[in-house]
């Protein structure tokens, strides 16, 4: 006979701020609700400039079935988790994980300001870009993870969080400046925090969750979670230690240098145009 906690430490609440609160068992559920109630309350609206619901979170595992499936079908995710040993096991837990999100549209990194200016490094080496380089329109994938591989006993430091920010992809046509440019961002609706990992094991155990939308914990769960983005990698890295594939990119100063010297040259004589 399997072994379970009795329904009689489920408890529910509603926060303040008027976000549901779960405690005992199946918080997963709770969390699965509130991800399907937001991206179906955000796309009835057809809000003009909206892109779409986008989701980032961070977890130390996720392998849920029906959590991976909100993941992969949602329109804008990406969700970072602790980087797994390597061994048989870990590696077919990996390849599950990986076949649950092949199909996933993943999230823009140019949406995060904090993303917006870094590219993709070359070989383990941060690209060179000039005035004529393309800018980045990078697109990261569902899964990423973070942090050091353990290796034998050795423990190491991990992403230990259990957390789910949604939002709201937008687009617009002018920079701050009012220029004229393709912008788009991402502004933070709820956030799900709990106890429990991404996984159907959670489910069983005692556990809590819950949903806020306090502007000041939405806030700050973003800038922690561009920073995690920032600092992930694919899936499944060879490397054992805290090693981003996004990267500040060197600029070649030479090419920079003629640049400015071209536009400073073209621009109009200021006391030639007042003699006119």
């Amino acid at each position: 006979m399997s072994s379970s906690f009795s329904h009689h430490f489920n408890v529910q609440a509603v926060a303040a701020e008027g976000g549901p609160a779960q405690f005992g068992t199946n918080v997963l559920a709770g969390l699965v609700d509130g991800i399907d109630e937001y991206r179906h309350e955000l796309e009835r609206q057809r809000r003009s400039r909206s892109l779409g619901p986008g989701m980032l979170g961070a977890f130390l595992w996720v392998d849920d079935t029906e959590l991976l499936r909100r993941i992969a079908e949602f329109p804008s995710a990406c969700v970072v988790v602790s980087k797994q040993p390597r061994g048989p096991r870990s590696l077919e837990k990996l390849r599950k994980v990986a076949d649950a999100v092949k199909d996933a549209s993943g999230f823009p990194a140019r949406a995060l300001p904090h993303l917006e200016g870094l590219r993709l490094h070359e070989d383990g080496a941060a690209p060179v870009v000039g005035p004529g380089s393309a800018s980045p329109d990078i697109q990261l994938p569902a899964l990423r993870s973070l942090g050091y591989r353990k290796a034998g006993e050795h423990l190491v430091p991990i992403l230990h969080t259990k957390m789910l920010l949604l939002g709201e992809l937008w687009w617009h046509d002018e920079d701050g400046s009012g220029a004229v440019a393709d912008v788009i961002g991402f502004t933070p609706s709820r956030l799900w925090l709990g106890s429990a990992n991404g996984t159907e094991s959670s489910r069983r155990s005692l556990e809590f969750g819950l949903w806020t939308q306090d502007p000041g914990l939405m806030e700050a769960a973003q800038k922690f979670l561009a920073e995690v983005v920032a600092q992930s990698e694919e899936l499944d890295p060879d490397s054992n230690t805290l090693t981003p594939d996004l990267v500040e990119p060197d600029y070649d100063d030479e090419e920079m240098w003629e640049a400015l010297t071209a536009l400073a040259d073209d621009a109009p004589d200021e006391g030639h145009r007042d003699s006119e």
